[in-house]
């Protein structure tokens, strides 16, 4: 890597590297939607946007946690003449050189969009809902050096590798603790750099949250707050009243804009909202989650046999999300050998194993600082937490350590001795 947090292009030649690597282009199709998967008596209907349909035995929910785009209701959007795009479908055929140009929406996304736009356009528009924290963003470029040491000492890669993991699992799992040392020198540091950043107090109090530093989801950037001193960056905090054709209302002002970016977060940890999923008896997944999201260990749903999810209910955090990856997916091979060896047809989680780990969730979050002061996508409007893991990447292993064939309703195949 070129340095600490590699850069998008860098990340996703080494993710098509490794397919290219491990011959899996091979077993993807691609362009391929979903739009259906139903449970028929012994194994599942999957059917494609374009009619196709398809038997499997088990179905793998890759889909993750943040992949429905939250699409706001605002009053003459769908009137806007000019191109208007979700963070998450970047429109890369656009110049946006001298352009005018709206962000709507100041979450993650926003944080390391708005500062490149600002580069090179002529005049940026920020809409801000409410502010978020934005601390100071530790990203060391890795000398030529010590690239080589690297080549030359796989273990002092790996040192290298498990410190920086450590230090963030620790510091993550501190940094949500009210009151804790990592939790208050986390918010003075962000308060520093809004200090550094920005010479005007009205400004600095706009950009400034009232809620602790890890009651939403806290961001890194050494250039974020810095960018609103730039003359053609505009923070305006004051609801939009109305988009016409070619300009956004704002506070009685009407702005002339060329392009709209949606940096407005997504729907998260329910993949009802792009497939239809229909389990035991015809009953849809979206009817399950009417009143909650909830599954068993964030990867299996009662009512849904054969099922898993990667990156389900409660998944996230503020650990490695790749630590939550690679515990599911080993978790969900060693239940399909189990079920080779038990002879066993069908699995699905029972409704108390699930229930036990949704109160393990709750009573967990219940000590920390999520959600408290605030509302964020981590909690549906009753704070009801499904979409993070409140606790460490080391304590979701350990919980996936064995599969417990007593949370399970299992149907074997026919002869098979239990």
């Amino acid at each position: 890597w070129s340095k600490w947090s590699a850069t998008g292009p860098e990340i996703l030649e080494y993710i098509k590297h490794c397919a290219r690597k491990y011959d899996i282009y091979q077993h993807i199709r691609f362009n391929a939607a979903v739009s259906q998967a139903s449970w028929q008596d012994n194994h599942w209907a999957v059917r494609t946007a374009d009619g196709e349909e398809l038997q499997a035995q088990f179905v793998i929910s890759a889909m993750g946690g943040l992949h429905t785009p939250n699409i706001p209701k605002i009053d003459g959007l769908d009137n806007f003449t000019g191109p208007v795009f979700h963070t998450s479908n970047w429109q890369h055929d656009i110049d946006m050189k001298a352009k005018r140009v709206a962000v709507i929406g100041t979450g993650a996304t926003a944080v390391q969009c708005v500062p490149e736009l600002a580069k090179e356009v002529a005049e940026l528009y920020v809409f801000q809902r409410s502010p978020v924290w934005v601390g100071p963003k530790s990203d060391p470029v890795y000398s030529e050096e010590e690239k080589q040491a690297f080549r030359d000492d796989p273990n002092k890669l790996h040192q290298h590798r498990w410190t920086l993991w450590r230090n963030w699992e620790t510091t993550g799992l501190d940094m949500v603790r009210a009151g804790s040392d990592i939790n208050t020198l986390s918010e003075r540091r962000a308060r520093e750099l809004i200090a550094r950043s920005v010479q005007s107090p009205e400004l600095a109090a706009k950009l400034t949250p009232e809620y602790n530093f890890t009651c939403k989801r806290p961001t890194f950037s050494n250039d974020y707050y810095a960018t609103y001193e730039k003359p053609n960056v505009h923070l305006l905090t004051s609801p939009i009243e109305a988009i016409s054709a070619s300009s956004i209302s704002c506070d009685g002002v009407e702005l002339d804009v060329d392009v709209v970016v949606l940096a407005t977060g997504f729907k998260p940890f329910n993949i009802t909202n792009e497939v239809d999923i229909y389990g035991s008896g015809g009953v849809a997944l979206s009817q399950l989650w009417q009143d909650r999201i909830s599954s068993y260990k964030s990867m299996m749903v009662p009512g849904l046999p054969n099922f898993f999810f990667m990156l389900g209910p409660n998944s996230g955090g503020l650990t490695s999300i790749l630590q939550m990856i690679e515990r599911q997916s080993d978790y969900i091979m060693r239940t399909l050998e189990m079920m080779q060896v038990k002879h066993a047809s069908t699995i699905a989680p029972k409704q108390v194993a699930a229930d036990a780990f949704c109160e393990r969730v709750q009573q967990a979050t219940a000590k920390t600082t999520h959600n408290k002061g605030c509302s964020s996508w981590w909690a549906d409007e009753q704070g009801y937490n499904h979409s993070i893991w409140p606790e460490s990447s080391i304590t979701y292993k350990m919980l996936l350590k064995h599969v417990d064939w007593n949370d399970f309703e299992v149907a074997y195949a026919a002869g098979a001795t239990q």
